[in-house]
């Protein structure tokens, strides 16, 4: 464990990504409750060393945070205000803001560019961007199995962009981070982390159980990339992961694995048929209709 986290305004930390302007620095944010505010966290003290207001923007539901750079290679963030617990948004946001210089409390003006899926809604709690350009990439969490949708690579701010997908993932993804050298990336759900080389959608080329926590939320490279560091709703570790970890033996292609619950599916006589053991209560909202697909949509 680095530190244990004691400040007030850290009470469901859900994403996270290392600062690339400030050494040994976190930025983190709550879960859906909070303001559009994003904390500097001390990877040393675990203390809040920086806090910054989204001021133009109403965070409905952020759920995950990635450092980047923009078209002139200047170090932002963007957070990613994609939760959709039922599927049924419209369309959702990312925000991009520069890195501030200078720790402290601050408040910003933030790019906002509004997108939706190329098939349907879904909900996400991981974002992905490339080191070296503006690309992002949203993962979206399903229960099954989710997939890898690609943005645009040059956003629009006054229409609503599509987000293309172009990969598929395990189930229940619950956030991600790229390698700062952008050779890789790596995915969570609640039990294991997924290492994945080169861009998404990537292969998988490692996998190992993570640490026990009571909702893990949260995991992202460190700014030199020889490790990771996880944390957890309503668990106040901060984690580092050294590397190597890797799992005994891969998780066969055909398996899915659900909160550890082998999730079989099978064709018999022509009938699709499938079990699923799962563990907790499921909600599933009826499914809206697919639309029409692009690389742009003009916002009603």
């Amino acid at each position: 464990m680095l530190c244990d986290i004691s400040d007030p305004r850290l009470t469901e930390i859900s994403g996270m990504t290392a600062s690339a302007l400030h050494p040994d620095v976190m930025w983190v944010h709550n879960d859906s409750g909070d303001s559009a505010r994003l904390y500097a966290l001390s990877l040393n003290t675990c203390d809040v060393v920086g806090e910054l207001t989204l001021r133009n923007v109403d965070a409905r539901d952020f759920e995950g945070i990635a450092r980047g750079v923009d078209r002139q290679g200047r170090a932002v963030l963007w957070v990613g205000d994609i939760g959709d617990n039922l599927d049924s948004w419209e369309s959702v946001a990312v925000y991009r803001v520069r890195e501030p210089l200078t720790l402290g409390v601050k408040s910003v003006r933030a790019a906002e560019f509004r997108f939706t899926y190329e098939d349907r809604p879904h909900n996400a709690e991981t974002i992905l961007a490339d080191p070296n350009s503006p690309q992002l990439w949203i993962v979206t969490k399903q229960l099954a199995s989710g997939g890898i949708y690609k943005l645009p690579a040059r956003l629009s701010k006054s229409r609503i962009n599509i987000a293309e997908r172009v990969g598929g993932v395990g189930g229940l993804v619950t956030d991600g981070s790229m390698n700062p050298n952008g050779t890789g990336f790596v995915l969570r759900d609640y039990f294991d982390a997924h290492l994945y080389s080169g861009s998404p959608p990537g292969e998988v080329t490692e996998k190992f159980p993570l640490p026990a926590q009571i909702q893990g939320e949260a995991i992202a490279f460190t700014a030199t990339g020889d490790s990771l560091v996880i944390a957890s709703e309503r668990d106040t570790r901060l984690i580092q992961i050294d590397f190597p970890q890797v799992a005994e033996e891969p998780v066969p292609p055909e398996e899915v694995t659900i909160n550890y619950v082998p999730l079989a599916i099978g064709i018999v006589g022509g009938i699709v048929g499938g079990i699923a053991l799962l563990t907790g209560l499921i909600s599933i909202s009826r499914r809206p209709k697919a639309r029409t697909t692009g690389n742009i949509k003009n916002a009603e």
